[in-house]
């Protein structure tokens, strides 16, 4: 009985490992077009979107690009491990990358948003020390103990799959708001609002 368990847990855990290692999804940004606003006004609305998702951005103006600074969340599924079989906790986190350029007289909106993996722990388990397989195992000399890093240092992230769900929300919710904006101001009568400075990068209260 216990084998049988065994032989029906082992392909979901092959294939958990799988999704893990090895659908690391890169592709293309998520475009949307949006039209009668001018390129710099979008980027001022995105960096606005941005912030309030991820707490801090980093607005190149001259390049029309946005980057955000990783945030960080706990899960217990999605995780692409064998965790997420018993609800163990995965710390994950997220990175946007935005960029808006013009094209067809319209200006096109490009987001990409990826989820990564903490792998510290898993990488310390498969990566143990070099002296452990010398001639002394679990001696230490000085030099080595200096030349030891800090855990910030050894933390490897693995790339797990792209966020398409909240790349087109947030697409959706930027092409609303630069329609909202054409429609108060065309009927105010002044014309396609100007663009507004986008928020300097600012860390989350």
């Amino acid at each position: 009985m216990t084998f049988r368990c065994i032989l029906c847990v082992l392909p979901v855990l092959i294939g958990l490992g799988g999704c893990a290692e090895g659908t690391t999804t890169v592709g293309v940004p998520r475009e949307r077009a949006i039209r009668d606003v001018d390129p710099d006004r979008v980027l001022a609305e995105a960096a606005v979107i941005l912030q309030r998702e991820f707490g801090r951005v980093h607005v190149d103006r001259a390049a029309r690009r946005i980057t955000t600074v990783p945030a960080e969340y706990t899960t217990e599924r999605e995780s692409g491990t064998a965790r997420d079989l018993v609800r163990g906790r995965s710390v994950m986190r997220r990175t946007a990358s935005f960029n808006v350029g013009q094209r067809g007289g319209a200006a096109t909106a490009r987001l990409q948003i990826d989820i990564e993996r903490q792998d510290t722990q898993r990488q310390t388990a498969m990566q143990p020390r070099g002296n452990r397989l010398g001639d002394t195992p679990g001696e230490e000399t000085p030099i080595d103990r200096d030349a030891a890093t800090s855990e910030r240092q050894n933390t490897v992230w693995t790339q797990v799959r792209r966020d398409t769900k909240l790349e087109n929300a947030l697409l959706a919710e930027l092409q609303d708001r630069c329609a909202r904006l054409t429609a108060d101001a065309e009927s105010a009568g002044t014309g396609p609002p100007p663009p507004t400075t986008p928020p300097a990068t600012q860390p989350r209260p």
